[in-house]
């Protein structure tokens, strides 16, 4: 199967997901597993996206990362010349919908390259990390051209086997939850 088949199928599925009862548990187990790692207790300085609903909840992790203390970063795209960096973001309050009706913060605050770990976010991995995204990118690059460590949570659905290219950047380690 194709990469964009794949990430069709994946995007469906993640959708019909959400109206589960337990994508709340999933959610649950993949917060509880992420807070646990040596990875997150380590880093001060974490990277993570703004989830849609049909992915895994990431507005509850940024509040605890707030309230632990860490110092917590979001994408914030630039369309035009396809690059990502990240901003910070200290209040949930300060997010609002770009001009693609995608959440950034909103705010003026410091944007940066320089992370202590980032949670890369994804519609498709195989075993070894690999990821298929949304098609544009961005993480690939802003991962070709940043060294941190790297996290991921998911759902067990979204492991499959794909074939990568060049340009694919691993991530190091995978948490997934159980959904059946």
């Amino acid at each position: 199967m194709s990469k964009k088949a794949l990430r069709q199928k994946n995007i469906n599925l993640m959708k019909q997901f959400m109206q589960q009862a337990n994508k709340q548990e999933a959610d649950q187990y993949l917060r509880d597993h992420f807070f646990k790692t040596d990875e997150y207790r380590l880093s001060q300085r974490i990277g993570i996206v703004l989830s849609m609903p049909h992915e895994v909840n990431t507005y509850p992790i940024i509040k605890q990362m707030i309230d632990d203390g860490k110092t917590v970063f979001v994408p914030e795209t630039n369309y035009q010349i396809k690059d990502m960096t990240f901003k910070h973001v200290d209040d949930l309050n300060h997010i609002g919908p770009d001009d693609k009706g995608i959440n950034h913060v909103n705010t003026k605050s410091e944007i940066t390259n320089k992370l202590d770990l980032l949670v890369v976010p994804g519609v498709v991995f195989n075993s070894t990390g690999y990821r298929i995204g949304y098609g544009g990118g961005y993480f690939d690059k802003f991962l070709s051209n940043n060294k941190q460590p790297t996290i991921s949570l998911l759902y067990d659905f979204q492991l499959n086997s794909f074939e990568t290219e060049a340009h694919d950047e691993p991530v190091e380690k995978l948490i997934i939850a159980t959904t059946k």
